[in-house]
């Protein structure tokens, strides 16, 4: 982040001791080491917040573009929702096959049910 060698960071070791003295430099010294590291952790949640909200904003446009491409936009969308069944609508139309079954009774309906398989006759003897 700062370019600052040995060399500066003696120089500021010093003045400090000078103007702070040796009692008071130990705390100062963690004081700006906290603040320095609040700084550096709110630049760097800063810059991820912005990184994402830039992949955010590049992926709405993708997005949008490819609508585009296929023909479709927020209207089409819209009414496309609004021609949708209701749940009601759709419960409704699965009832109706299977009231459908049962309430028609016509002669070709025979073949279509399953054989009923019941015991033989030489099992029912044997059970009695």
């Amino acid at each position: 982040m700062f370019d600052i060698g040995f060399s500066e960071l003696t120089l500021i070791f010093v003045i400090g001791l000078v103007v702070l003295g040796p009692e008071r430099l130990p705390k100062a010294a963690r004081t700006v080491g906290y603040w320095m590291g609040r700084a550096r952790s709110t630049f760097n949640h800063l810059r991820g917040e912005l990184e994402r909200e830039a992949l955010n904003q590049d992926m709405r446009e993708r997005m949008e573009k490819q609508m585009r491409e296929m023909g479709l936009d927020e209207d089409s969308i819209r009414e496309a929702r609004d021609n949708l069944l209701s749940e009601q609508d759709i419960a409704r139309a699965r009832r109706r096959p299977q009231t459908l079954e049962h309430d028609t009774d016509a002669p070709g309906d025979a073949a279509d049910t399953p054989p009923r398989h019941d015991a033989p006759e030489s099992e029912k003897k044997a059970d009695e």
